[in-house]
């Protein structure tokens, strides 16, 4: 779920030079489609500190999906010349948006390469960009996310379609390929599932940036977004344990699943309890709602 995205880039001067119009272009864009998004996904902008402007009017009729592409198009054109970029210091700002836009992009190659790019050429800069060094430290992290969600919903629509019920031995099997699954994509004891270690790369963003409440607050939300993804698999496993008559009757199951659901509600309290002191009115902040809405059940 790619939700609520805050604007990480510090608008360039434009003074002519094609390379920095095709980089503005892009910001503009992509400032565009994230705006656009934000306001599908919540209704309305949450009231926190935004760093730039929406963008250009002339795009009010575009899609996200529309403006990220431009945003993607318009940063490559512009890294066409990195050295006129180095030279007049946007080069990790570049890096940075190109990395971003690939991502919303589902261009998760791209993006992870980019975003390292972007890192060593904030390490080569004379201004500290701790913003922008911070988001491609996180990039992976909402990578993995975006990764689990796409697999969760496909689980979600496989067994939508099935059309028959298989006897005990048939679900027992399904059974052990759905723990299987749910260990890939959620959670496991040895940190490799995607959820578990989006969380851990956003907990380490945090870290680098700790007195930015808009971008903590950013990370945080990423963080519950994944969250959902984890409480969406549980209630779909719970629905086949139910279905194959499990529920109350495969112990090892049902102790299984209550093991997984705890530890996704104390993951669920430990992020709900660190993004309450970030918003204005805290635990009564409309935003503070709706994921309690989402992630309590």
């Amino acid at each position: 779920m790619k939700n609520y995205l805050l604007l990480f880039y510090i608008l360039v001067s434009i003074q002519g030079c094609a390379q920095l119009n095709y980089l503005d272009q892009a910001q503009n864009a992509f400032n565009q489609g994230a705006t656009l998004e934000s306001n599908r996904n919540f209704g309305e902008q949450p009231n926190l500190e935004q760093p730039f402007a929406a963008g250009s009017q002339a795009m009010s009729f575009a899609t996200p999906d529309l403006c990220y592409q431009l945003a993607y198009a318009q940063v490559n054109k512009a890294l066409e010349k990195e050295s006129k970029l180095k030279a007049d210091g946007v080069l990790a700002n570049a890096q940075a948006l190109r990395a971003l836009s690939a991502w919303k992009l589902g261009l998760y190659p791209q993006a992870s390469e980019s975003a390292l790019a972007a890192k060593i050429a904030l390490q080569d800069s004379d201004v500290p960009l701790p913003r922008e060094s911070a988001m491609m430290t996180a990039l992976e992290g909402l990578i993995q996310a975006d990764q689990a969600y796409a697999a969760v919903q496909k689980f979600k629509l496989e067994n939508q379609s099935r059309s028959t019920t298989p006897n005990a031995s048939e679900a027992l099997s399904m059974m052990g390929n759905v723990k299987k699954q749910y260990e890939e994509n959620i959670i496991n004891f040895s940190g490799t599932g995607k959820v578990e270690k989006s969380l851990a790369v956003l907990d380490q963003a945090k870290k680098e940036i700790p007195e930015r409440a808009d971008i903590q607050t950013y990370f945080i939300m990423s963080q519950l977004a994944a969250l959902k993804t984890w409480l969406d698999n549980l209630d779909q496993i719970y629905s086949l344990l139910k279905t194959f008559g499990f529920a109350n009757t495969n112990n090892d199951l049902k102790r299984w699943f209550d093991q997984e659901n705890e530890r996704y509600a104390q993951k669920r309290n430990l992020y709900m309890a660190q993004l309450a002191p970030l918003l204005p009115q805290q635990k009564e902040n409309v935003l503070y709602k709706r994921w309690e809405e989402w992630l309590y059940n």
